[in-house]
């Protein structure tokens, strides 16, 4: 009997693209993109299964085998910092991860010029706690990082932070929420990430999926 491999694909911003992808590579997941209730989806060749995720959770999914194969941003991959093999990148997905400051704001703007004191106590509202606390302690500054899970713009409107550390696509909600980028973090697009124990014990099929992918991508 063939193996069934189970990939996690993450609800949100990636889902289309992700499917899109494993579409070219000859595993049709399109049902997954119908508005639906459902979270589990079959191939049509009844080869793989495809479990929609939330993406801060896909990774958790990963490690402990619940799925084989994930697609997942690289920005939670670092952040996470999970027990699992990064395989490949996908050419989309695309964004940055960005230090953002009301407009009106210079506390960004007098430490570029090099007033550093200007930063000593910054409190940084972030999703991404690992990573904006690992830059500004490289930088050399204490930081308040103030970890947060939705509408993180809000966070300097109203006083809970000072700056934000966030992920950056066409910076279009920056810019409707005043704020303003002011430096980059990091560059990150969508990857493939696999459980290191199926990749041992399935790496023959599992790696025929890889393969696939590859040539598509």
């Amino acid at each position: 009997m063939k193996m069934k491999i189970k990939i996690g694909l993450p609800k949100g911003r990636l889902l289309s693209d992700a499917v899109y992808a494993l579409k070219k590579a000859g595993f049709d997941f399109s049902d997954a993109l119908k508005e639906s209730r459902k979270l589990v989806f079959k191939d049509k060749n009844g080869l793989s299964e495809a479990i929609v995720i939330r993406a801060v959770d896909l990774l958790t999914y990963v490690e402990y085998g619940a799925v084989d194969l994930g697609i997942i941003g690289y920005d939670l991959v670092l952040e996470q910092r999970r027990d699992i093999i990064t395989v490949m990148a996908f050419n989309f997905g695309r964004c940055h991860l960005s230090i953002a400051e009301p407009v009106k704001s210079s506390v960004m703007k007098r430490a570029a010029a090099g007033y550093h004191a200007s930063l000593s106590g910054i409190r940084v509202g972030t999703k991404y706690p690992y990573l904006a606390y690992k830059y500004f302690n490289e930088k050399g500054y204490q930081a308040d990082i103030i970890k947060l899970y939705g509408a993180i713009e809000l966070a300097p409107l109203y006083g809970l932070s000072d700056i934000i550390v966030d992920l950056v696509s066409t910076g279009e909600t920056l810019k409707a929420n005043g704020l303003i980028e002011r430096e980059h973090i990091m560059q990150s697009s969508a990857r493939l990430v696999a459980n290191k124990a199926s990749l041992r014990l399935n790496g023959t099929v599992i790696q025929n999926v890889i393969e696939k992918l590859k040539k598509v991508s």
